[in-house]
């Protein structure tokens, strides 16, 4: 049971990453500009909307075209620079206790960039 979920886990995390990569294909835009969690919201979000048959079949393929409009617009914010030290504060796992403030931390990593 536990390969089961675990597979089933793999194939739903593949499909929202290729769903996701097709809606940035078709919207020019790169499939790493576009969030995870926002696809896949718009997904499940659709997924119940489609199993239900409320959708006609007529107009199947418009509102999948309608989804991966929604999900190309989903971007991740631009955060330039952001480097983080692999440090923490408290002493929970096998990182080494930060001494020096975060900014000062950030500084020493680009520089060694």
């Amino acid at each position: 049971m536990v390969r089961r979920e675990l597979w089933t886990t793999l194939l739903g995390y593949n499909l929202v990453r290729t769903t996701a990569a097709a809606a940035a294909a078709l919207h020019d835009r790169s499939p790493r500009q576009i969030s995870f969690t926002a696809a896949c919201q718009q997904v499940l979000a659709s997924w119940t909307l489609f199993s239900a048959g409320v959708v006609p079949d007529d107009e199947l393929e418009s509102r999948c075209r309608a989804l991966l409009r929604l999900i190309s617009q989903c971007q991740l914010a631009d955060r330039p620079g952001r480097i983080e030290p692999r440090e923490l504060k408290r002493r929970r796992h096998g990182y080494k206790l930060m001494q020096l403030p975060r900014a000062v931390r950030r500084a020493q990593l680009k520089g060694r960039n």
